[in-house]
């Protein structure tokens, strides 16, 4: 079907460019004159229709898209300047003012007379502006065809202090909304049979047109019905319309909160399944990135041995308004929609603790009698920041940690009381105060309110003490797991170094087999408790130190007597920098640890082409049912 663009406007053109990839341009000939209408809103879309319906008469069997850009200051239109002076004395006007910017658009199809139309309103704050700077830019001449003497694009920061709303309406063109609108009147039903899941993000893929198509919330085996909601170069995002045909893996998720928050995003998949998709995800990146051809024999999966309530620790955001305080977790990111970090309040975690419930309905009480607000992470304003919860699984031990910004005050006596005398398995409460930009807890002003300042774990006998900043695998049923397979991979009375070992749990296990066992971690509070969980253990042969992974595999010496390396990186993986010292150093066996298939692909590449390492074993650990993480150690040996 012909998409016609109704304007004359380069600007339009450009950013329509960005949602349709095929359209032809037609000046409209309709003059703005003829609207008499002083409501602005009625105004800007009026002119739009009528742009569309102009050109629609020489092409009725098009689909003509119309649109009309206003700024109002006081509901006054201000349109776009006749001369020099009148375009001065409208920027004058606008100066240290807060005016609104309303693009009406209208979408129209002469033949079958359809109409739909709408608009978007964006707010522009000018800063206070002097005579020379107006006439500096008057003097690009670039004002005349452009409501308000301006173009947002020319101006930028030196006219303007904030904009609130969409920045493209500003500029001309909504066009995230005129792509709904599009969208829903271009509407045909597009039915598509949904093969394969994109990880990590757990979107269905289908085809359309030899088109690759990714649709939140599809299952494989799904046949369903779709519109297109966002066009890229290579692919394009999908909206779901309707179910056709269900997966035979489709399962009711036992979550009310599910496709809303961004914690489970697997939980209408039979886990069975979820099992199944995540083994192929790590053969895909391992064939792919590493070049890996794996034989099945090689491969060993352990799924979780909970798959619900597993979870040891939760970081929940405060949300909602003064008086009105919620927990929970920020919505689920759509590729498709603006993504507002907006709190999803829960009642429930199946993943994490049957307690929440209660602890929520404590802690969100006891903020409602105050007046704290919330804390936004795009205004950067109010006071409650997080809630953390970490549960020891054997010992059945709760450690509370609230985050707000710093300076607040908070009777803590009062909520301590509420708490304990509700939850006894809380041993330890934590305040931190944090004020960083980023939506994240740092630790670094913690102060013990209640309790304990640990609680306490044990894995296969041996005890851990975790702190509120402290790393800890958390599964802790199947970290068991494989701690217990790293110490099958080891060899007796053995030398071990193991890097990025944080609080060392790993090397703790391995001591009981090894002769001596070395740990490397950046943190200084993860090797402090590294010594003192070895202290507890009565372990002798267990060492840390304190320092950046490179800087001491440089001084290692190829000569040195460790007959294994266990590695255990963030999800970025390992640096080019320490692949390469590993391969100097010639160490006979490497053990890596890994949360992310794809970097660990990557490295294993690096360790068979430079170093040449083989795989020998891999292992797919289950520690997430339900989110799309994959755990998963392989074992390499020197040639």
């Amino acid at each position: 079907m012909k998409i016609i663009l109704a304007t004359k406007s380069e600007r339009r053109k450009e950013l329509f460019k960005k949602i349709c990839n095929d359209f032809e341009v037609v000046e409209s000939s309709f003059n703005e004159n003829e609207i008499s209408e002083e409501n602005p809103v009625k105004y800007a879309i009026l002119c739009a229709a009528g742009k569309a319906k102009n050109v629609a008469e020489k092409y009725p069997d098009a689909v003509v898209i119309g649109a009309d850009t206003i700024v109002v200051l006081n509901n006054e239109i201000i349109g776009k300047p006749s001369d020099y002076k009148e375009a001065k004395d409208i920027l004058r006007k606008l100066s240290g003012t807060k005016h609104s910017v309303i693009t009406g658009i209208a979408i129209y199809k002469k033949d079958e007379e359809k109409l739909v139309t709408d608009c978007e309103i964006s707010y522009v704050k000018f800063k206070e502006l002097s005579d020379e700077q107006i006439e500096k830019y008057l003097e690009k001449g670039e004002f005349w065809d452009k409501a308000g003497a301006y173009g947002i694009q020319d101006i930028k920061d030196e006219f303007v202090e904030n904009i609130e709303g969409d920045f493209n309406n500003v500029v001309g063109l909504p066009i995230e909304k005129l792509k709904k609108m599009l969208d829903e009147f271009l509407e045909t039903s597009i039915i598509v049979d949904i093969y394969d899941i994109a990880f990590p993000n757990n979107w269905g893929v289908a085809k359309y047109k030899d088109f690759v198509v990714f649709l939140p919330g599809g299952i494989v085996g799904d046949k369903v019905k779709i519109k297109i909601s966002k066009n890229l170069k290579n692919y394009s995002f999908g909206e779901i319309v309707e179910i056709v045909e269900s997966s035979p893996f489709r399962v009711k998720p036992i979550c009310e909160h599910f496709g809303l928050c961004g914690g489970c995003v697997m939980q209408n998949i039979l886990y069975e399944k979820q099992i199944e998709l995540k083994k192929n995800y790590v053969i895909q990146c391992l064939k792919k990135i590493a070049e890996i051809e794996v034989n099945l024999n090689d491969i060993e999966i352990i799924p979780s041995t909970k798959i619900y309530f597993y979870r040891n620790k939760m970081e929940f955001a405060f949300g909602g308004e003064k008086k009105n305080i919620i927990l929970g977790l920020r919505e689920r990111n759509i590729p498709y929609k603006k993504y507002t970090k907006k709190v999803i309040p829960l009642k429930k975690c199946y993943i994490f603790n049957e307690k929440v419930e209660k602890i929520f309905s404590i802690v969100c009480n006891f903020f409602n009698s105050t007046e704290l607000v919330p804390y936004e992470p795009f205004t950067q304003k109010g006071d409650l920041r997080h809630l953390v919860i970490r549960e020891s699984k054997k010992k059945n031990e709760i450690m509370l940690t609230f985050v707000t910004k710093s300076g607040v005050y908070i009777d803590f006596d009062r909520i301590v009381n509420n708490l304990t005398k509700e939850i006894e398995e809380v041993k330890s409460i934590y305040w931190v105060e944090n004020d960083q930009i980023s939506d994240v807890v740092s630790y670094e002003k913690k102060h013990l309110i209640f309790g304990k300042p640990y609680i306490e774990e044990v894995l296969d006998n041996l005890k851990f003490r975790i702190y509120p900043e402290v790393f800890f695998q958390p599964n802790t049923y199947l970290c068991e797991i494989l701690y217990n397979k790293i110490v099958e991979n080891i060899n007796e009375n053995s030398k071990v170094l193991g890097l990025y070992c944080g609080t060392g749990p790993i090397e703790m296990f391995v001591a009981r087999k090894a002769k001596e066992v070395i740990g490397v971690d950046w943190d200084y509070s993860n090797i402090k408790t590294g010594f003192e969980n070895c202290e507890v253990n009565e372990i002798k042969n267990c060492f840390f130190y304190v320092e950046k992974v490179e800087k001491f595999l440089n001084q290692i010496k190829s000569s040195s007597n460790f007959s294994c390396i266990i590695v255990d990186p963030p999800r970025g993986g390992l640096s080019k920098k320490c692949i390469k010292k590993i391969v100097q150093i010639k160490i006979p066996k490497i053990i890596y640890v890994s949360c992310n298939p794809a970097t660990l692909a990557r490295d294993l590449k690096e360790f068979k082409n430079g170093g040449g390492y083989s795989l020998k074993k891999i292992y797919i650990f289950d520690f997430f049912p339900h989110t799309s993480h994959i755990e998963s150690m392989v074992i390499l040996e020197r040639a």
